[in-house]
């Protein structure tokens, strides 16, 4: 994980997918777990709203799962290069941070590895 704020928002998106799937509105979870409204749409949100281990085991137990459901599943799920390298012909390019971000979602979406096409030699790289 790169930092805290990319482990929180993943956390959060976790949260808020759980929520979703269980046909729970943010309100409805904010009284399950007697913590407020604003403090549930902020930890869904991309704002920073850093929370203790506690409330993630109560919102984990309000969503009736655990918390490692709700952690990353592993380092994968976010693409942090930011650079892409083409193991073929070494052509190597940064990755604007927008790009990185559309990146892990459609990785999020689709949970199949990233394939691009190096412009150098046209052979495929894998993120």
């Amino acid at each position: 994980m790169e930092n805290d704020l990319e482990l929180y928002n993943i956390i959060g998106k976790n949260i808020k997918k759980r929520r979703k799937n269980l046909g729970i509105t943010q309100e409805k979870l904010a009284e399950l777990t007697n913590y407020s409204l604003s403090f549930i749409a902020n930890i869904e949100s991309r704002t920073y709203q850093s929370f203790s281990i506690s409330a993630l085991n109560n919102i984990a137990k309000a969503l009736n799962t655990n918390m490692l459901n709700l952690l990353p599943k592993d380092n994968k799920e976010i693409i942090k290069n930011k650079e892409i390298k083409c193991e073929y012909c070494n052509y190597h390019t940064e990755i604007p941070i927008e790009l990185i971000k559309i990146l892990n979602n459609i990785h999020e979406l689709t949970s199949k590895k990233i394939k691009l096409t190096c412009p150098k030699c046209n052979k495929k790289i894998l993120l």
